[in-house]
């Protein structure tokens, strides 16, 4: 296939309908190394259901990648024994299809949201492995290429101690539970990321770090199928060891693994914010910038992902009984926040740097043209068909749910463009095209 690369000057800009012109997160991380940026949806997000509301522009405008905060937990899809729930999980996958997005799943294997069946249910070693592996057999296979990521197990670790929670899995099963979990799901869909994900393993040098790290490096080097490690990242404003997260990240890519931030949520406490939200902000937008650095500084971190984007529906002023909030990268009215310019202006000013990427002459897209639009057809569904032109301007994009689709052209200047389109398994496939009119 010949292969053609344009080095080019992208626009701090973003075609987001024929009228309206926006940035956009989403655009900026498309175009460094193709960094998946989101954001965890909780219950508002199915009450609202791709209502066009600001929520759904808000998310549809800046993000590629969705995670369910609550409804792919175990209690939520499996609520009695052998009986799933799968219609909240069913609706955010065909959400993410719809708007060209992947999906985090979270989680598969966890201490905490267990349902009462299980909790209070007598369970032999081999019998729970039977349950567990159903669980996550059945889920895998059910999205198999529709969720590119999943936290297989989370919070596995004691916050102190180095050793491994005594959960139900752990005691009933054993240490390997672990293993199993991650070569379940493997089996499942060998082609989905898997991710162990926990809090307070971020830092360079402390014990659950270490711990988190020497396990998940002896998974790799026994040929368990892992992906990565995920940060959860819950942190309070001013207090981040950056040096330390880098060399973190930095020893899991000379094993070989991933690293993706996961839950982000930087929190400020209120007495703070009430004395002086100006400069409380201001810092906050700065850790903000430097975690977005630290991924785009480190290629093994692909993955960026905030615990909600609006204060409106975050969780810190619960779990911290109000003393803390405004932790997220919009306010509760769906401004953006310094925090959330911090972010764009770092991915705009890194996407300048990062040239267009390698457009492979795709022959599954097959390509018809007449006066006034080209017919795009491919063999496999599509989910979303993007054209820009060389400037890295956007200038078409829309969801699809077949296999063709319809470009009008008779509006387009003479120049190449570079067709983007991405399958319903997530595979982005591209094609260049010369119009001469």
């Amino acid at each position: 296939m010949k292969r053609i690369t344009f080095s080019v000057s992208l626009l701090l800009f973003v075609i987001i309908s024929n009228a309206q012109i926006q940035q956009s997160l989403s655009y900026y991380a498309n175009k460094c190394q193709s960094l998946k940026i989101g954001a965890a949806v909780g219950s508002n997000f199915y009450t609202v259901y791709d209502n066009g509301d600001v929520y759904n522009q808000t998310i549809q405008n800046n993000f590629n990648i969705l995670v369910a905060e609550n409804e792919m937990k175990f209690d939520a899809m499996e609520p009695q024994k052998g009986v799933f729930n799968f219609a909240k999980a069913d609706k955010l996958v065909a959400y993410a299809q719809k708007y060209g997005m992947q999906v985090r799943g979270h989680t598969l294997c966890w201490h905490s949201q267990l349902p009462s069946w299980l909790t209070n249910g007598t369970f032999t070693r081999s019998s729970l492995q039977a349950v567990l592996k159903n669980h996550i057999t059945t889920i895998v296979t059910r999205y198999k290429g529709k969720v590119q990521q999943w936290d297989v197990v989370n919070e596995p670790f004691n916050d102190s101690g180095g050793t491994l929670r005594a959960s139900i899995w752990q005691q009933v099963i054993g240490n390997d539970y672990i293993d199993s979990a991650f070569v379940w799901a493997h089996c499942a869909d060998p082609d989905a990321e898997l991710y162990l994900n926990d809090y307070s393993t971020e830092m360079y040098g402390g014990t659950k770090a270490n711990a988190m790290y020497n396990h998940v490096k002896s998974m790799k080097d026994r040929k368990i199928p892992v992906t990565g490690v995920g940060f959860q990242c819950h942190f309070t404003v001013n207090t981040i060891d950056f040096g330390k997260l880098d060399q973190n990240i930095k020893r899991y890519a000379s094993a070989g693994l991933d690293v993706i931030i996961t839950e982000l949520d930087i929190r400020i406490a209120v007495a703070d914010y009430n004395a002086d939200r100006t400069k409380w902000l201001a810092y906050q937008a700065e850790d903000y910038r430097r975690m977005i650095r630290s991924c785009l500084d480190n290629p093994n971190c692909k993955t960026f992902v905030t615990w909600g984007f609006t204060d409106k529906y975050s969780w810190i002023p619960n779990f911290t009984n109000n003393v803390s909030g405004y932790a997220l990268i919009f306010d509760n009215s769906y401004i953006p926040k310094p925090a959330y310019t911090s972010i764009l202006n770092e991915l705009a000013t890194e996407s300048v740097k990062t040239k267009v990427e390698t457009v492979v002459e795709n022959p599954e897209i097959k390509l018809e043209f007449s006066p006034n639009k080209v017919l795009v057809e491919t063999d496999r569904l599509i989910n979303q068909c993007q054209l820009f032109n060389v400037k890295g301007e956007k200038v078409f994009s829309s969801p699809v749910t077949n296999n063709f689709i319809e470009i009008p052209v008779n509006n387009l200047q003479r120049g190449i463009y570079i067709l983007n389109i991405r399958l319903e398994n997530g595979l982005m496939i591209f094609r260049k095209f010369i119009i001469n009119n």
